[in-house]
């Protein structure tokens, strides 16, 4: 045990004496004469242990321990007392003001005893609050390296393909949006806002031909968009705590009358968190430029959400984003909901994207004309 700091209070100078010859020697005491004189070394010094006598002029023991714990609140509290008020001295150690009463005449040799296991006790409570803060940072520091991940991975597929530059952020605060509309309770906004952001992320492995495609895709080339859902869900499956995010991205093309894909799933077989995406997509999608048509506008998208709606989409998740985006509709770069995982997309331009697909398609223009 290391040598700690304990403050004695005794109006008595012969008791203040006695005290510090006992306990002395393994610690450092401090010895005063008053509550009060008490109160402000507490303030200037790091005690471990506080041991004051319970009756004395001005403050009592009770009072000037009582009055300790704003000052010194992990520092342990013995009492001293030359008489018996049992009430109040069982009040006193239930309210937490005291670890133990000692009464008097003491025993040098059971004090010592008691301020052993007192001082066992506080360096105890502070190793459990050191281990606590430890663990926190370790959790915190886990948390920030998922965020940073999980925000590399979304990178990832804006560098692959910048015409979609910025989707998956706003599909995610898009849902979470949403959720908020319906009142969700956080831990369900947080998943979907992971899956919003992870879950094109299966795109990463197919060819940029396709991607990048400015007509319609062929049967086969749709096959194998089709594969990104499950395949997202496989990229993120080793990440701990995604589960349900995971099973949000992989269902995130499944539509209410069972045509969607990859499962087929119907209503409200599919997850609720795969519903909303599959709106905020949607409805993203459609009020962005893409390499095979340009935006269609605010109006339109959400027609084309009420006109599928029951079908394809939760007639309730189009409903929320209509309450949640307005019928002026939501700029793309502006006024997007704030997220929970405080991610932000503040680097994200939409004016700005397609410039690495509109680069290509001059290159094949040239060479197309050259030969």
């Amino acid at each position: 045990m290391r040598r700690h700091n304990i403050l004695i209070v005794d109006d008595e100078a012969p008791n203040l004496r006695l005290l510090k010859r006992v306990l002395g020697d393994e610690h450092e005491v401090i010895a005063v004469s008053s509550g009060a004189e008490g109160l402000e070394v507490l303030k200037t010094s790091d005690v471990s242990l506080i041991i004051s006598d319970q009756r004395m002029p001005g403050l009592t023991g009770v009072q000037l321990l009582e009055q300790s714990l704003s000052i010194r609140p992990s520092a342990i509290k013995i009492l001293l007392t030359g008489y018996t008020d049992v009430q109040a001295l069982i009040d006193a150690i239930n309210s937490g003001k005291v670890y133990k009463y000692i009464p008097k005449p003491w025993d040098a040799d059971e004090l010592r005893l008691e301020v052993k296991r007192a001082l066992e006790m506080f360096e105890l409570k502070e190793n459990n609050e050191k281990l606590l803060f430890d663990l926190q940072a370790a959790l915190s520091q886990l948390e920030q390296l998922s965020m940073g991940t999980i925000r590399a991975l979304a990178d990832a597929l804006d560098a692959k393909c910048d015409y979609t530059s910025g989707h998956s952020l706003r599909v995610s605060r898009f849902a979470v949006g949403i959720g908020r509309m319906m009142e969700l309770p956080i831990d369900v906004l947080k998943d979907v806002e992971l899956a919003g952001i992870l879950h094109d992320i299966g795109k990463i492995g197919v060819p940029e031909s396709i991607l990048w495609k400015p007509d319609r895709l062929s049967p086969e080339e749709q096959k194998i968009m089709a594969q990104h859902p499950v395949k997202s869900a496989q990229i993120i499956g080793e990440l701990k705590g995604l589960g349900r995010a995971r099973e949000y991205v992989k269902h995130h093309h499944e539509f209410m009358d069972g045509s969607g894909y990859p499962d087929g799933l119907v209503g409200e077989d599919i997850p609720l968190g795969s519903r909303m995406i599959l709106v905020s997509d949607a409805y993203d999608a459609m009020t962005t430029d893409r390499p095979y048509r340009k935006a269609i506008g605010h109006e339109r998208a959400i027609a084309e959400l009420k006109k599928h709606s029951g079908k394809q989409f939760d007639p309730a998740i189009v409903a929320a984003l209509i309450k949640l985006v307005g019928e002026e509709g939501v700029p793309v770069s502006d006024e997007i909901p704030e997220s929970v995982l405080g991610l932000s997309i503040d680097l994200i331009d939409p004016a700005q994207s397609g410039t690495q697909y509109r680069a290509e398609a001059e290159r094949r223009a040239r060479l197309t004309a050259a030969s």
